[in-house]
């Protein structure tokens, strides 16, 4: 969920980024939007809880997809780790490096959070839904191997957690594709999802772990990797033709009643496809104007794992302090948006503040590791050459 980027003298250096920096702007506007929806869907949630008190009708969001936003991220995912790490295929210590620089990118703020969580479960824990599990729980939910939490539930202590949890799957795969050539690499990475999703299919596991990893779902970053690859060629559309692409990519926002519903359709059909189409239009079509609205949703894109992550953290104690000095004086759309907005300030602060700097802190002991491992490799060869 990192900024978009294009490569010096790759396919995308010619394009018009938008920003001084390089970033893609339209994937910028897009991981907004992908973070914008999840939390949307959160707030409708906690809304439920506000109706009771107030005896009103909850909201009814079952028009809506909105958990699209995180098919929207994983294809996302796909396309990122494909884009800038094409270079590396094939290249001495590609695996170690690409995997090291996507932990220093992900784990410190999730971690952080975690650790908030903890101690906020131990201090208030009636704001928690699901009790924090034992301790093999809380260590598994630090090394993002599925766990059990509660009845019938797969998640970790930050329970928006299980997508990560996907992620460092994706990322495992995606650094032993780097060992090879780019086409072999894309192919072995290609084969190895497809059947392992394939063979969870069929034998349905019923190990916790395996039935998690072997989910369809982790499809969708491999939607991702063709969307990357396209991008890359230099293949570009007009306006016009990038909006029919995202049209049909929106009606995975939309829940039907037809055999394109949940019932008959898996969510990586259902929903990570038109996330791919979506994401596709948005990747290959003009860019977007460098207005102030654009420039807001690019810094809301940068802010948008600080986001993902924290919003939970707003809402929660937004819902108490609504339900005791606003009640039913306000209609329940109003805290969806209210809550939204104190989420998005939120954000856009802790990225600033906390992510950024704890994230490039903890990226420079990997980089002063990636100096050094060559010249460990170095002496290895001397020495191996001396003893021949």
């Amino acid at each position: 969920m990192e900024p978009y980027r294009t490569i010096p003298g790759g396919p995308a250096a010619g394009i018009k980024a938008g920003t001084s920096s390089g970033k893609i702007p339209n994937l910028q506007v897009l991981r907004a939007l992908a973070a914008f929806a999840v939390v949307a869907a959160h707030a409708m949630h906690e809304t439920a809880s506000l109706a009771d008190v107030a005896g009103r009708v909850p909201l009814d969001g079952s028009t809506w997809n909105l958990g699209f936003g995180v098919d929207i991220f994983f294809v996302l995912s796909g396309f990122i780790m494909t884009h800038t790490a094409a270079a590396e295929f094939g290249r001495s210590g590609a695996p170690l490096r690409f995997f090291l620089r996507r932990c220093a990118r992900v784990i410190p703020l999730y971690w952080l959070l975690t650790s908030v969580l903890l101690l906020g479960a131990a201090i208030a824990p009636s704001l928690l839904n699901v009790p924090i599990g034992g301790i093999s729980h809380v260590l598994a939910s630090y090394f993002f191997i599925p766990s059990g939490r509660g009845v019938d539930e797969i998640r970790p202590v930050l329970a928006l957690g299980w997508t990560l949890n996907y992620e460092m799957l994706f990322y495992v795969f995606f650094a032993l594709a780097l060992i090879l050539p780019i086409r072999l690499g894309i192919f072995w990475l290609s084969a190895l999802m497809i059947g392992l999703a394939l063979i969870g299919n069929l034998v349905d596991p019923q190990q916790v772990q395996l039935a998690f990893w072997m989910s369809p779902i982790i499809l969708e970053f491999l939607f991702g990797v063709y969307v990357a690859l396209i991008f890359r060629s230099g293949r570009r559309i007009g306006g016009g033709a990038a909006l029919a692409l995202m049209a049909v990519g929106l009606l995975g926002f939309v829940h039907f009643s037809s055999a394109w519903d949940d019932a008959a359709l898996p969510q990586f059909l259902r929903s990570g496809l038109p996330a791919a189409l979506f994401v596709l239009g948005a990747a290959i079509g003009p860019a977007l104007p460098s207005n102030r609205l654009v420039l807001w949703g690019v810094a809301l894109g940068d802010a948008s794992y600080s986001l993902y992550l924290s919003h939970p953290f707003i809402l929660r104690p937004l819902r108490a302090i609504w339900a005791k000095f606003v009640g039913d004086q306000l209609p329940l759309g109003l805290f969806v948006a209210c809550g939204a907005i104190a989420a998005a300030i939120f954000a856009l602060a802790l990225f600033r503040f906390i992510e950024k700097p704890l994230t490039s802190y903890v990226q420079g002991f990997t980089r002063r590791f990636e100096r050094q491992e060559p010249v460990r490799q170095a002496s290895a060869s001397g020495a191996d050459a001396g003893n021949a």
